[in-house]
């Protein structure tokens, strides 16, 4: 029993307070007894000596042995009792701190063990582990469990968490344990492990095992799990160092798409020094303000020209050289600091895009993460206010995944933003969870056709077909269309063919500082329109 933990050193405070309050009532209680006794023998001594000297002559040996007896009996009674209910006691309280020692290892929602008995675990097999003893962690990460959350509820997603529990428990050998070490976040030990194949063979069936619908309400859904591996002891002997392992490769798991599973491998660490450094930097570089953005132009398809542009950031750093959006970004949203890079960079493009042409648009990406503050809307138009640039000639661009995880933050942010004039647009389209319905109800004024969407319309007709279709849509609900990613003019005339209203691409132009923007308007062709 370890007396540090917190709530059996209560259990046990209460019962040393109870042995002592029991002690003190017994002697007390004894004492009293004793003492009225010898006080009413003192006081009829004084009083009666005479008549207790004549009943004591009357007195017989046997009446005071009886006397005798019958106290001692009593003074047994009462000592038993006292025993028993003590007994009943330590009983009651051993079962209670096993009962709490339980609850402090096991998740009250699964029933499985949680972190702290997780640990215990798997440190009592790694005793015992040797180059022909091996063990096996994984991290299991479910993907969707957040999204289930928003669209379902809080009920909806226990049950889907209970039910992968017990899918992946039938899954094990009965030496393998698993247990429920976060939100959505799972760890399995597997002890003596004969190969790799063990570990691999189990990541595939509980891959498998997701896959299959899960039955929420009157729909069902399918889950998505990552899978980081790490064996004991090729992979380290210490505890922390092998679950860290074990999260590292569930990191890159998710990293290289759904339901992926991946084994610790030493570059993992120089990975993740990497992200520490670039962390450190970006911290560096907000408090600088050397973020800075660059723009890509949108073309109108109807006639070719430029009308407007998108801001995207760029970061080029001293130590580590050029690094691209897709790593710093995810980095800031994941620190916070996507907020103070938000702000800085809408700043710097409004006060840039104040010297283009009067009919030029500024689009502005917003993360999810921005999209839970409900004070972004505020940010936004006070930055405008700043800058003196006309709401009417921005559109920010969100995409599915913020409007799904943020349903009524977001709904307020962008009717806040809509009624100061403000368009709205949906970037990377059909990419996201989010149904139709949600769509709608977000009153939006442009789709953005994802680019993997447009790349595929050169390979196949499954790619044309899509493409068509979201066009058709988008037509039907009166939105305004950017296709993205467009390379060549092949599939600039589909586009243009199926009525896509706007273009954005290396076909057209890469992103470009704002000082070169003067130039690419005095230097960009115009034949696209008749592409």
């Amino acid at each position: 029993m370890n007396l540090s933990d917190p709530l059996l050193s209560v259990f046990r405070a209460d019962w040393f307070d109870w042995r002592r309050s029991a002690t003190r009532d017994s002697i007390v209680l004894f004492g009293g007894t004793v003492l009225a006794s010898v006080l009413a023998h003192v006081y009829e001594l004084g009083s009666h000596l005479s008549q207790f000297g004549m009943a004591y002559s009357e007195w017989e040996l046997d009446d005071i042995i009886f006397v005798a007896f019958a106290l001692s009996m009593a003074l047994m009674i009462y000592s038993v009792r006292r025993y028993r209910d003590l007994a009943n006691e330590i009983k009651a309280r051993a079962i209670a701190e096993r009962d709490a020692r339980d609850l402090a290892r096991h998740d009250p929602l699964t029933g499985l063990p949680n972190r702290r008995l997780f640990g215990e675990k798997l440190d009592a097999c790694l005793g015992g582990v040797s180059d022909t003893h091996q063990v096996a962690v994984l991290m299991l990460g479910l993907d969707d469990l957040k999204r289930i959350k928003d669209t379902h509820g809080h009920v909806a997603a226990d049950k889907v968490l209970c039910e992968f529990a017990n899918r992946i428990a039938d899954l094990l050998r009965k030496d393998s344990v698993l247990a429920r070490i976060g939100e959505d976040e799972f760890g399995i030990i597997m002890q003596d492990i004969r190969s790799l194949d063990d570990p691999t063979n189990l990541a595939s069936r509980i891959v498998a095992s997701a896959a299959e619908a899960v039955a929420i309400e009157k729909v069902s859904a399918e889950l998505d799990v990552g899978i980081g591996i790490a064996i004991a002891p090729s992979d380290g002997v210490n505890l922390d160092e092998l679950v860290r392992r074990a999260h590292r490769a569930l990191y890159r798991a998710n990293d290289d798409g759904r339901s992926r599973v991946r084994f610790f491998e030493s570059e993992m660490d120089a990975h993740v020094e990497r992200r520490v450094q670039i962390e450190r930097e970006l911290r560096s570089a907000i408090t600088a303000d050397i973020i800075e953005p660059y723009y890509q132009p949108l073309v109108s398809l109807k006639d070719g020209r430029i009308i407007g542009f998108e801001a995207l950031a760029r970061w080029e750093n001293r130590t580590l050289g050029h690094i691209p959006p897709d790593v710093f970004i995810p980095i800031a949203e994941e620190t916070v600091l996507i907020n103070a890079l938000g702000d800085q960079l809408f700043r710097r493009a409004c006060s840039d895009a104040r010297t283009w042409p009067e009919t030029f648009t500024l689009a502005f990406n917003i993360s999810p993460i921005q999209l839970r503050d409900p004070t972004l809307g505020l940010r936004i138009l006070s930055i405008l206010g700043q800058t003196g640039f006309n709401p009417c000639r921005l559109e920010i661009e969100i995409t599915e995944s913020a409007l799904v995880n943020n349903i009524g933050v977001a709904k307020a942010v962008i009717d806040e933003l809509r009624q100061a004039g403000v368009r709205i647009a949906l970037d990377d389209f059909g990419t996201g969870y989010a149904t139709l319905s949600q769509l709608l109800s977000f009153r939006l004024d442009k789709i953005k056709i994802d680019r993997s969407f447009v790349s595929r319309l050169n390979k196949n007709e499954d790619g044309r077909v899509i493409v068509r279709a979201i066009l058709g849509l988008a037509k039907g609900f009166g939105l305004t269309t950017t296709a993205e990613g467009v390379e060549d003019t092949e599939q600039l005339t589909y586009l243009k063919a199926n009525g896509c209203t706007e273009g954005q691409g290396y076909l057209f132009s890469k992103a470009i500082p704002a000082a070169d923007i003067p130039a690419l308007l005095n230097h960009m062709p115009c034949d696209f329109a008749a592409a």
